[in-house]
């Protein structure tokens, strides 16, 4: 009897708190409220559905698509965060937080919440279009007594149109680099992820501008992990492209498109 309550409570707490919850999301601002790009936005020309690495091999599809296809969301082009955050921060209007048996359902409901502020730093800084692909809280990671939980963020976006055009890919290798925000000082500029985030991208920013970075400079993919009792790790992925090394021709697969 104990457990059919126990199941009841909880379904109650997902019907109360999910409502809200939608009401949440509907009254999100229009850039993060929903992923598809807008059917107003232009139609994108063909564009060929592979690159080569300086290697001389295929360059992964996921890695394709998170360079060339900047029309559109695509999977892999993302912004993974890991942070900690305030349950009571979750609570919509005059809210309290329910007992400490229903703060998991909680947390996992309105996780989206906790993303809060990033895709406007995303925004302001290299994003076009942001929206929330996913957000969990981490299993067994509530504290009902500190009130606090981890969660997983999962943000896609699509680059802003910087102006540059992108040369014939049949001459270009893809060139991909991994750097970090935190490598020097152990930290990413904060204790907060919008901090760490705006310091991942001026490293990024940065790395793009260097020395020996070629054409078309974009990130791929960026990592916050701000797991407390350790030090902040941010990390980004960037890839440019490079003139075809001598001696290298390049012919496409037999099955690439474009």
């Amino acid at each position: 009897m104990l457990r059919v309550l126990i199941g009841s409570g909880v379904l109650l707490m997902a019907v109360g708190f999910g409502a809200a919850g939608w009401q949440y999301w509907k009254t999100r601002p229009a850039a993060v409220a929903e992923a598809p790009v807008s059917a107003s936005a232009p139609a994108a020309p063909a564009r060929r559905s592979w690159l080569i690495s300086p290697a001389g091999g295929l360059v992964a599809q996921d890695d394709v698509q998170a360079y060339l296809t900047q029309d559109r969301f695509v999977p892999t082009r993302t912004l993974r965060v890991v942070r900690q955050a305030r349950l009571a921060d979750l609570l919509v209007g005059d809210e309290k937080l329910p007992e400490a048996a229903f703060l998991q359902v909680l947390a996992d409901i309105r996780a989206p919440r906790v993303s809060d502020g990033l895709c406007q730093i995303l925004l302001d800084a290299i994003a076009q279009d942001c929206a929330v692909n996913a957000a969990r809280v981490v299993e067994g990671s509530v504290d009902p007594v500190a009130g606090i939980a981890m969660f997983r963020l999962e943000l896609v976006f699509r680059l802003k149109e910087d102006g540059a055009k992108l040369p014939d890919l049949a001459t270009r290798v893809l060139h991909r680099e991994t750097v970090r925000a935190d490598q020097e000082s152990g930290s990413a500029g904060g204790e907060t992820p919008e901090a760490a985030l705006k310091a991942l991208l001026e490293t990024v920013a940065t790395a793009c501008g260097g020395e020996g970075v070629g054409e078309v400079c974009r990130p791929l993919r960026l990592d916050l992990d701000l797991t407390p009792g350790g030090p902040t790790s941010a990390v980004a992925e960037i890839a440019w492209l490079d003139p075809l090394p001598k001696g290298m021709f390049v012919a496409p697969p037999l099955d690439a498109g474009g």
